[in-house]
């Protein structure tokens, strides 16, 4: 951040946002996409929001995540249970500034070929 921006959010005058550090996360997952993609949704939802989900096809997705600085450790362990993650930093913090990790999860048993099935509407 800027000394500008830094001052401007000291003085509550620059978007929340742009104030907060982000965290860059992997992971792998073996299991069913859909399964997967479920679980990671109420697991996130345990410790902080869901911000945006982006498919790329059916082989990975990417997460933002927007949490409290103090949950961070707290929701690696439990996404550790679900995926396998790649070693991050540790945060031991008690703050509650807002963090954003973006978390990348990629599908071991993806195909590249992701189809959607579209009702027939009547008309």
């Amino acid at each position: 951040m800027t000394a500008v921006a830094a001052t401007l959010y000291a003085k509550n005058r620059l978007p929340k946002h742009l104030g907060m550090k982000n965290l860059f996360w992997t992971a792998y997952s073996r299991g069913d996409r859909h399964d997967t993609i479920r679980k990671l949704k109420e697991t996130v939802a345990g410790y902080g929001d869901l911000v945006d989900f982006r498919f790329f096809s059916d082989i990975s997705i990417v997460v933002t995540i927007e949490i409290q600085e103090r949950n961070v450790n707290f929701l690696y362990g439990k996404l550790s249970e679900l995926l396998s993650l790649d070693e991050a930093e540790s945060l031991p913090s008690n703050s509650e500034r807002e963090r954003v990790i973006y978390l990348n999860v990629t599908f071991a048993r993806a195909t590249g070929n992701l189809t959607i099935d579209v009702p027939s509407v009547p008309g």
